[in-house]
């Protein structure tokens, strides 16, 4: 019998253990809302689907990719309050990703702040699983006070579905007062640097950087490898309701296309935008460029090409424009990035270093901020 009484004890020992590490709530004490219903930041514009960054409507014209990309949520979150001690997230991805230079986290995952002393500080993360359908805790055993969180979505992934849980005896709610004031814009067209590779989470590409710093609403209209300056494009920005442009889209186009498009797309933007200021950034220079100097060749054309168009338009009397050259970015120390093209969370802080003043200036001195 004895050894049958070990056993026993044994077994009643590690359930005990485990019961002790599972999460004392049950499924039913969660109340979901539907995240749309809260209130949706790093939106351009409404849009049908509620978690696409443009309308499929406004992306006909415009490059296969271009329409593909335009369904992904990168630079979108949501605004909300709880006094929830715990949220859990269920959300429905558009499909599986791999991409070898990103986290599943940056690429389909989650990314959880809260409003805390006038601050955004990082609370956790909701990891992605096999499959498209997901369900997971992402914070647990908070105290009870009101707070205000910004959930932001997958940078690299669509979103089809998303739903908030608190507690069932919690109140969850759009913010009285929101940390993110929607009536001053920044919108940032670019490449995948924009779009967000390679952050490690969400929350980390820097126009999320700089939406945290500056309070202000950041739409994050980075398109990965595929932004290059079409008309249609010019067309769609100028729409876009915004306090300030950063055009941040050299690293795709060839120096060619450079010299043909970025003097239309600009002049076409400056004149249907005459007030808001445009800031025009040089290509970050590609860290396998000092030694592939076919590469590094390209891209000091590339950047050529680009501060002709910037010294035409100033010549022609074009007024709000603004320019950041490519040494500017990123550092000395060529530690920014993770393949000698896409930033780590580092190259991030360091290009949202630069530019912050340069947006400052540029919205004080044009738009009284």
């Amino acid at each position: 019998m004895y050894p049958l009484v070990k056993t026993c004890c044994r077994w009643l020992v590690l359930y005990a253990i485990l019961f002790a590490a599972t999460p004392t709530f049950s499924q039913d004490s969660i109340r979901y809302t539907d995240a749309a219903s809260l209130l949706l930041t790093g939106k351009a514009k409404a849009t049908r689907e509620a978690y696409q960054r443009m309308d499929s409507a406004e992306t006909r014209g415009m490059p296969a990719v271009i329409r593909t990309l335009a369904r992904r949520s990168a630079g979108i979150a949501v605004l909300f309050e709880t006094n929830s001690n715990i949220i859990r997230v269920r959300w429905k991805l558009a499909g599986e990703v791999y991409l070898p230079n990103m986290t599943p986290i940056g690429h389909s995952g989650l990314d959880l702040y809260c409003l805390k002393a006038g601050k955004w500080q990082f609370v956790s993360v909701a990891r992605p699983a096999r499959g498209t359908d997901q369900d997971q805790v992402i914070i647990q055993h908070m105290d009870s006070s009101m707070k205000q969180f910004m959930l932001y979505l997958p940078l690299y992934n669509s979103v089809e579905a998303l739903q908030i849980g608190v507690q069932s005896d919690a109140l969850i709610r759009t913010p009285l007062q929101p940390g993110i004031n929607k009536d001053k814009r920044i919108v940032i067209y670019g490449s995948s640097v924009v779009q967000g590779a390679s952050a490690s989470r969400p929350g980390m590409a820097y126009p999320a950087l700089l939406q945290r710093r500056t309070g202000y609403d950041v739409i994050n209209l980075g398109f990965s490898g595929s932004a290059k300056m079409e008309a249609a494009m010019a067309v769609y920005l100028a729409t876009v309701p915004a306090d300030c442009y950063v055009l941040d889209c050299i690293p795709n186009p060839t120096p060619d296309l450079i010299r043909e498009r970025a003097y239309p797309f600009i002049k076409y933007l400056r004149e249907h935008q005459p007030a808001v200021p445009i800031i025009l950034v040089e290509t970050v220079f590609r860290q396998n460029g000092y030694w592939d100097r076919q590469l590094g060749q390209k891209v000091e054309k590339q950047n050529e090409e680009t501060r002709k168009t910037y010294e035409r338009l100033l010549q022609e009397g074009h007024r709000h424009i603004y320019y950041i050259r490519s040494a500017a970015l990123i550092g000395d120390d060529h530690e920014a990035t993770i393949d000698g093209i896409h930033l780590t969370d580092l190259g991030f802080s360091r290009i949202s270093d630069a530019l912050m003043p340069v947006i400052r200036k540029a919205m004080r001195e044009e738009k009284g901020f």
